[in-house]
């Protein structure tokens, strides 16, 4: 089998896949993919179309909301990360004082 080499995104790749999603009603990657060929970019498939688009959305939705860089694993009462966290929450351990919250040792 076979196997193709990958091939590095460029900018202006990224920037016509944009358009081109942002001006479809209703995205069919094969389409987009037609599109950026008929534009002059190597040919790629659905998929690596698909999954390169929504880990960009996902970044940006990232960075828009601040979330950036912070892990996902974060204490819902006061945002710290649960690492060697306790909490002084509702439902913590430490509920009696609920604005002391405690990390364990060096999170990092």
């Amino acid at each position: 089998m076979a196997t193709k080499k990958l091939r590095v995104w460029t900018g202006d790749e990224d920037r016509a896949r944009i358009a081109i999603v942002a001006g479809m009603e209703r995205v069919k990657w094969a389409d987009v993919v037609e599109k950026l060929v008929e534009e002059g970019f190597p040919e790629r498939t659905t998929k690596s179309v698909r999954n390169r688009h929504l880990r960009w959305r996902t970044y940006e939705e990232a960075r828009r909301t601040g979330a950036l860089g912070r892990g996902t694993n974060r204490c819902r009462t006061c945002g710290l990360d649960m690492r060697g966290h306790v909490c002084g929450g509702v439902n913590g351990p430490n509920a009696a004082n609920v604005e002391a919250c405690v990390v364990v040792g060096d999170p990092d």
